[in-house]
């Protein structure tokens, strides 16, 4: 889970990565998921605070997106996240 704090925005945005069995897994993605986030922020001119953790979660089998180096993460391209 990605929370990202925007200058004058009075909400704190979210995005949730899934699809990470481990936890071991997930620990080793989280600076890579905050480093694009900030990458992509900062290209579109947006001044951001990011923290991720790993939570566990139960979830539905198909809900699971396999072969997807961070599953989550392409769709931000296309999310209005941000001031």
């Amino acid at each position: 889970m990605a929370l990202m704090s925007y200058p004058n925005v009075p909400a704190i945005m979210y995005k949730g990565f899934g699809g990470f069995f481990e936890n071991q897994e997930c620990e080793s993605k989280r600076i890579e998921i905050e480093n694009m986030i900030a990458s992509y922020e900062t290209k579109r001119g947006n001044t951001v605070y990011i923290e991720t953790y790993c939570m566990e979660m139960e979830s539905f089998e198909n809900s699971l997106r396999k072969n997807n180096p961070i599953n989550g993460l392409e769709s931000m391209k296309h999310d209005t996240m941000g001031a």
